[in-house]
């Protein structure tokens, strides 16, 4: 859920050209991970914005701790639905990953990822400065597959491919 609070007077929360967020995350599929994160929305058009946001999040990682930083921008359209509204969107992404070893004196895995993303958000005024806000975006990183090749932070023997192995 996002919290969006805008700063000016006006007769519903998406009369306005600005506003500031935080929300929960949470993330599934191949890349499943929680958190929290905040926007700041510019609205120029009533029918056109840009959301920027930057997440903190954990990530469900085998190979140790592991906490990614998402950010990036969104272009909408908001669409009108009464005291709602439909908001189709693309942006613009990337991850400041950092794995944290399991053992001490183990291999860090960090890394940055690129990506691009759309989804669907839907978002209701509960009153003249508040809304509450839900979406669902799938994303496209490129980067490393930290699931090819063994990278963790275990400084265990890992299997690299078919012919080699690190100790």
């Amino acid at each position: 859920m996002l919290f969006a609070i805008a700063l000016a007077r006006a007769e519903s929360a998406f009369d306005r050209p600005f506003a500031i967020a935080t929300y929960a995350a949470a993330r599934g599929g191949s890349y499943t991970a929680g958190g929290i994160g905040g926007r700041i929305r510019v609205q120029p058009f009533r029918h056109f914005g840009l959301d920027l946001y930057g997440e903190g999040t954990v990530v469900d990682w085998p190979g140790g701790f592991r906490h990614d930083y998402p950010n990036g921008f969104n272009l909408y359209a908001a669409i009108p639905v009464g005291r709602a509204r439909v908001q189709p969107y693309f942006g613009a992404c990337d991850v400041l990953s950092f794995g944290e070893p399991v053992e001490p004196g183990g291999p860090r895995a960090d890394d940055v990822m690129v990506g691009l993303h759309a989804g669907v958000g839907f978002e209701v005024a509960v009153s003249r400065a508040v809304s509450l806000f839900v979406d669902g975006q799938a994303d496209l990183y490129a980067g490393h597959d930290r699931s090819m090749h063994g990278w963790t932070g275990d400084r265990k023997s890992t299997r690299l491919n078919s012919s080699h192995s690190s100790v």
